[in-house]
Protein backbone atom coordinates (compact mmCIF):
# COMPACT_ATOMS: atom_id res chain seq x y z
CA UNK A 1 0.00 0.00 0.00
CA UNK A 2 1.84 3.14 -1.21
CA UNK A 3 2.08 5.91 1.65
CA UNK A 4 2.35 9.81 0.00
CA UNK A 5 5.24 11.31 1.51
CA UNK A 6 4.90 14.53 3.73
CA UNK A 7 5.13 18.05 2.52
CA UNK A 8 8.35 19.21 3.42
CA UNK A 9 7.22 23.06 2.79
CA UNK A 10 4.44 22.92 5.76
CA UNK A 11 1.40 24.15 5.16
CA UNK A 12 2.37 27.01 2.39
CA UNK A 13 1.06 24.01 -0.59
CA UNK A 14 -2.46 24.33 0.81
CA UNK A 15 -2.52 27.69 -1.54
CA UNK A 16 -1.61 26.05 -4.73
CA UNK A 17 -3.72 26.67 -7.77
CA UNK A 18 -4.24 23.11 -8.46
CA UNK A 19 -5.27 22.04 -4.54
CA UNK A 20 -7.62 25.09 -4.89
CA UNK A 21 -9.70 23.40 -7.17
CA UNK A 22 -10.06 20.31 -5.96
CA UNK A 23 -11.53 22.21 -3.18
CA UNK A 24 -15.06 23.09 -4.75
CA UNK A 25 -17.73 21.16 -3.24
CA UNK A 26 -21.38 20.06 -4.83
CA UNK A 27 -23.64 21.26 -1.47
CA UNK A 28 -25.88 18.06 -1.23
CA UNK A 29 -29.44 17.99 0.04
CA UNK A 30 -28.22 17.83 3.48
CA UNK A 31 -28.11 21.20 3.68
CA UNK A 32 -25.39 24.51 4.39
CA UNK A 33 -22.83 22.46 6.25
CA UNK A 34 -23.07 19.20 4.21
CA UNK A 35 -21.61 18.88 1.20
CA UNK A 36 -21.24 15.78 -1.20
CA UNK A 37 -18.41 14.62 -2.85
CA UNK A 38 -16.72 12.76 -5.12
CA UNK A 39 -12.96 12.08 -4.58
CA UNK A 40 -10.21 12.40 -4.20
CA UNK A 41 -11.18 15.24 -2.46
CA UNK A 42 -8.69 17.60 0.00
CA UNK A 43 -9.79 20.10 2.71
CA UNK A 44 -7.86 22.70 4.63
CA UNK A 45 -8.21 21.66 8.48
CA UNK A 46 -8.69 24.58 11.28
CA UNK A 47 -8.04 24.37 14.69
CA UNK A 48 -9.91 27.40 15.59
CA UNK A 49 -8.82 30.57 13.29
CA UNK A 50 -5.36 28.66 12.70
CA UNK A 51 -5.49 26.52 9.87
CA UNK A 52 -3.56 23.44 10.91
CA UNK A 53 -3.39 21.41 7.94
CA UNK A 54 -5.37 19.22 5.24
CA UNK A 55 -7.71 16.09 4.92
CA UNK A 56 -7.43 13.98 2.35
CA UNK A 57 -10.31 11.44 1.32
CA UNK A 58 -8.65 9.45 -1.44
CA UNK A 59 -10.41 6.28 -1.79
CA UNK A 60 -14.33 5.50 -1.24
CA UNK A 61 -15.47 2.15 -3.16
CA UNK A 62 -18.05 -0.55 -3.07
CA UNK A 63 -16.19 -3.94 -1.83
CA UNK A 64 -17.33 -7.44 -3.48
CA UNK A 65 -15.68 -10.72 -2.64
CA UNK A 66 -17.33 -11.86 -6.35
CA UNK A 67 -18.54 -15.24 -5.01
CA UNK A 68 -20.12 -17.64 -7.17
CA UNK A 69 -23.34 -18.13 -5.02
CA UNK A 70 -24.47 -15.95 -2.38
CA UNK A 71 -23.80 -18.00 0.34
CA UNK A 72 -20.74 -16.90 2.03
CA UNK A 73 -20.56 -13.29 -0.74
CA UNK A 74 -19.73 -10.00 1.36
CA UNK A 75 -20.60 -6.98 -0.02
CA UNK A 76 -18.99 -3.21 1.82
CA UNK A 77 -17.08 -0.67 1.14
CA UNK A 78 -12.99 0.61 1.35
CA UNK A 79 -12.07 4.31 2.35
CA UNK A 80 -9.06 6.12 2.61
CA UNK A 81 -7.68 9.09 3.75
CA UNK A 82 -4.79 10.95 5.23
CA UNK A 83 -4.30 14.09 7.03
CA UNK A 84 -0.97 16.44 6.83
CA UNK A 85 -0.19 18.80 9.03
CA UNK A 86 2.84 20.24 10.41
CA UNK A 87 6.17 18.06 9.70
CA UNK A 88 6.44 18.67 13.91
CA UNK A 89 3.19 18.49 15.01
CA UNK A 90 2.64 20.21 18.38
CA UNK A 91 -1.48 18.90 19.08
CA UNK A 92 -2.37 15.20 18.77
CA UNK A 93 -5.04 14.77 16.30
CA UNK A 94 -6.88 11.59 16.00
CA UNK A 95 -9.46 9.72 13.81
CA UNK A 96 -12.88 9.69 16.17
CA UNK A 97 -15.60 7.74 14.56
CA UNK A 98 -19.02 6.30 15.55
CA UNK A 99 -21.70 3.91 13.85
CA UNK A 100 -24.51 6.35 13.60
CA UNK A 101 -26.88 3.48 12.40
CA UNK A 102 -25.74 0.14 12.74
CA UNK A 103 -28.36 -3.32 12.15
CA UNK A 104 -26.54 -6.19 11.80
CA UNK A 105 -27.59 -8.88 15.04
CA UNK A 106 -24.99 -11.20 14.62
CA UNK A 107 -21.89 -8.85 16.36
CA UNK A 108 -21.08 -8.86 19.72
CA UNK A 109 -19.45 -6.58 22.48
CA UNK A 110 -16.21 -8.55 23.43
CA UNK A 111 -16.65 -8.41 27.16
CA UNK A 112 -20.74 -9.51 26.95
CA UNK A 113 -21.53 -11.44 23.92
CA UNK A 114 -25.28 -11.92 25.44
CA UNK A 115 -26.54 -9.08 23.26
CA UNK A 116 -26.26 -7.41 20.15
CA UNK A 117 -24.24 -4.50 19.82
CA UNK A 118 -26.40 -0.94 20.44
CA UNK A 119 -27.89 0.92 16.73
CA UNK A 120 -25.30 3.90 17.77
CA UNK A 121 -21.47 3.05 19.23
CA UNK A 122 -17.81 4.05 19.45
CA UNK A 123 -15.96 2.45 16.49
CA UNK A 124 -14.56 0.54 17.42
CA UNK A 125 -15.92 -0.68 20.93
CA UNK A 126 -13.31 -1.15 23.38
CA UNK A 127 -11.00 -3.99 24.07
CA UNK A 128 -13.05 -5.74 20.96
CA UNK A 129 -15.76 -7.35 19.01
CA UNK A 130 -17.25 -11.14 17.62
CA UNK A 131 -18.59 -11.22 14.58
CA UNK A 132 -19.13 -14.14 11.75
CA UNK A 133 -16.22 -15.20 9.46
CA UNK A 134 -15.79 -18.60 7.44
CA UNK A 135 -13.48 -21.51 8.54
CA UNK A 136 -11.36 -23.47 6.00
CA UNK A 137 -14.08 -25.67 5.52
CA UNK A 138 -16.72 -22.72 4.71
CA UNK A 139 -19.09 -22.85 7.85
CA UNK A 140 -19.33 -19.95 9.51
CA UNK A 141 -17.95 -18.99 12.90
CA UNK A 142 -18.12 -16.21 15.81
CA UNK A 143 -14.29 -14.77 16.04
CA UNK A 144 -12.87 -12.02 18.00
CA UNK A 145 -11.43 -9.02 17.20
CA UNK A 146 -9.02 -7.56 19.83
CA UNK A 147 -9.07 -3.54 20.45
CA UNK A 148 -7.30 -1.10 23.08
CA UNK A 149 -9.81 0.58 25.21
CA UNK A 150 -8.82 4.07 23.49
CA UNK A 151 -11.61 5.28 21.95
CA UNK A 152 -9.59 6.57 18.41
CA UNK A 153 -10.43 4.73 15.18
CA UNK A 154 -6.98 4.48 14.14
CA UNK A 155 -5.46 2.23 16.81
CA UNK A 156 -1.49 4.00 15.82
CA UNK A 157 -1.90 4.53 12.21
CA UNK A 158 -2.61 8.44 12.33
CA UNK A 159 -2.10 10.00 9.71
CA UNK A 160 -3.77 7.42 7.91
CA UNK A 161 -7.53 6.91 7.90
CA UNK A 162 -8.73 3.32 6.52
CA UNK A 163 -11.50 0.99 6.55
CA UNK A 164 -13.24 -1.98 5.31
CA UNK A 165 -16.90 -2.51 6.66
CA UNK A 166 -18.17 -5.47 5.28
CA UNK A 167 -21.20 -7.73 5.59
CA UNK A 168 -22.52 -11.10 4.47
CA UNK A 169 -25.18 -11.23 2.37
CA UNK A 170 -26.10 -14.28 4.57
CA UNK A 171 -27.08 -11.43 8.01
CA UNK A 172 -29.29 -9.13 5.23
CA UNK A 173 -31.21 -12.54 4.58
CA UNK A 174 -30.64 -13.84 8.21
CA UNK A 175 -32.20 -10.20 9.51
CA UNK A 176 -34.05 -8.37 6.64
CA UNK A 177 -31.27 -6.08 6.57
CA UNK A 178 -27.32 -5.30 6.93
CA UNK A 179 -26.72 -1.51 7.92
CA UNK A 180 -23.60 0.76 8.54
CA UNK A 181 -23.77 4.03 8.30
CA UNK A 182 -20.54 6.39 9.90
CA UNK A 183 -19.75 9.74 10.93
CA UNK A 184 -15.97 10.47 11.29
CA UNK A 185 -14.23 13.02 12.31
CA UNK A 186 -10.86 14.58 12.80
CA UNK A 187 -10.16 15.67 16.20
CA UNK A 188 -8.02 17.48 18.59
CA UNK A 189 -7.34 16.07 21.77
CA UNK A 190 -7.71 19.14 23.98
CA UNK A 191 -8.07 17.11 27.66
CA UNK A 192 -7.49 13.24 28.28
CA UNK A 193 -7.37 11.25 31.65
CA UNK A 194 -7.13 8.04 32.27
CA UNK A 195 -9.10 6.05 35.60
CA UNK A 196 -7.41 3.97 37.47
CA UNK A 197 -9.22 0.77 36.38
CA UNK A 198 -7.54 -1.02 33.42
CA UNK A 199 -10.24 -2.76 32.10
CA UNK A 200 -13.04 -0.20 32.15
CA UNK A 201 -13.25 3.07 29.80
CA UNK A 202 -16.06 4.53 31.86
CA UNK A 203 -13.67 5.96 34.73
CA UNK A 204 -11.32 7.52 31.57
CA UNK A 205 -12.73 11.24 30.47
CA UNK A 206 -11.62 12.86 26.58
CA UNK A 207 -12.58 16.15 26.00
CA UNK A 208 -12.06 16.69 22.18
CA UNK A 209 -12.38 19.72 18.99
CA UNK A 210 -14.66 17.98 15.95
CA UNK A 211 -12.31 19.70 13.10
CA UNK A 212 -13.43 18.00 9.78
CA UNK A 213 -15.85 15.18 9.41
CA UNK A 214 -17.50 12.86 6.91
CA UNK A 215 -20.50 10.62 6.67
CA UNK A 216 -20.23 7.30 4.85
CA UNK A 217 -21.23 3.43 4.73
CA UNK A 218 -23.90 1.11 3.16
CA UNK A 219 -26.75 -0.92 3.35
CA UNK A 220 -27.51 -4.46 2.68
CA UNK A 221 -31.78 -5.63 1.98
CA UNK A 222 -32.74 -8.64 1.03
CA UNK A 223 -36.31 -9.52 -0.39
CA UNK A 224 -37.12 -12.95 -2.01
CA UNK A 225 -37.74 -11.19 -5.34
CA UNK A 226 -36.38 -13.94 -7.83
CA UNK A 227 -37.20 -17.80 -7.70
CA UNK A 228 -38.95 -18.23 -4.44
CA UNK A 229 -37.10 -20.48 -2.04
CA UNK A 230 -33.95 -20.13 -3.68
CA UNK A 231 -30.78 -18.10 -2.56
CA UNK A 232 -30.30 -15.33 -5.41
CA UNK A 233 -27.71 -12.47 -6.15
CA UNK A 234 -30.98 -10.69 -7.70
CA UNK A 235 -32.75 -10.92 -3.80
CA UNK A 236 -30.21 -8.74 -2.22
CA UNK A 237 -29.77 -5.25 -2.77
CA UNK A 238 -26.90 -2.91 -2.32
CA UNK A 239 -26.97 0.63 -1.67
CA UNK A 240 -23.88 2.86 -1.06
CA UNK A 241 -24.48 6.16 0.72
CA UNK A 242 -22.85 9.26 -0.46
CA UNK A 243 -19.69 10.63 0.75
CA UNK A 244 -20.67 13.78 2.71
CA UNK A 245 -18.51 16.17 4.61
CA UNK A 246 -19.72 17.89 7.51
CA UNK A 247 -18.48 20.82 9.39
CA UNK A 248 -20.67 20.09 12.75
CA UNK A 249 -21.03 16.86 14.53
CA UNK A 250 -24.86 15.53 14.24
CA UNK A 251 -26.98 14.35 16.95
CA UNK A 252 -26.30 10.84 16.44
CA UNK A 253 -22.95 11.20 16.72
CA UNK A 254 -22.77 13.09 19.71
CA UNK A 255 -25.82 10.12 21.08
CA UNK A 256 -23.23 7.24 20.07
CA UNK A 257 -20.31 9.18 22.15
CA UNK A 258 -21.87 7.70 25.49
CA UNK A 259 -23.48 5.08 24.56
CA UNK A 260 -23.75 1.83 26.76
CA UNK A 261 -22.24 -1.06 25.77
CA UNK A 262 -23.58 -4.79 27.21
CA UNK A 263 -26.36 -5.87 28.95
CA UNK A 264 -24.71 -7.93 32.34
CA UNK A 265 -21.57 -6.36 31.50
CA UNK A 266 -21.61 -2.93 30.65
CA UNK A 267 -19.18 0.08 29.95
CA UNK A 268 -19.28 3.52 28.31
CA UNK A 269 -16.89 5.96 27.16
CA UNK A 270 -16.78 9.78 28.84
CA UNK A 271 -15.88 12.12 25.46
CA UNK A 272 -17.22 15.54 25.43
CA UNK A 273 -16.84 17.81 22.40
CA UNK A 274 -14.76 20.99 23.23
CA UNK A 275 -13.70 24.28 21.07
CA UNK A 276 -11.44 24.04 18.48
CA UNK A 277 -9.78 27.11 19.52
CA UNK A 278 -8.93 25.49 23.15
CA UNK A 279 -6.50 22.61 21.04
CA UNK A 280 -3.08 22.80 23.19
CA UNK A 281 -0.38 25.18 20.88
CA UNK A 282 2.27 23.03 23.17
Amino acid sequence: MPIPHAFAGGLQWLARPAVAVLLALRVGAGGADTAEVRVPQIRPVHCGPVLCGSMEISWYRRFQDEDATPTHERNGVNIRGRFRGPRERAREFHYLQVLTRFEADDFRWGPDTSVPLPTRFVDPPPFGMQHPETDTDGRFRSKEHKFDALPWYDEGDFPLFEDRPRAFLASARAHGTATMEFETWLVCVISSTQGADRDRVGDDTYEVAALLGWTWGYAITWRDVGQLGVDEFEDYTFTMQPLRLVTQPSEAFEAALGTTLGGAVTDRFDIRLGDAQQCPLR
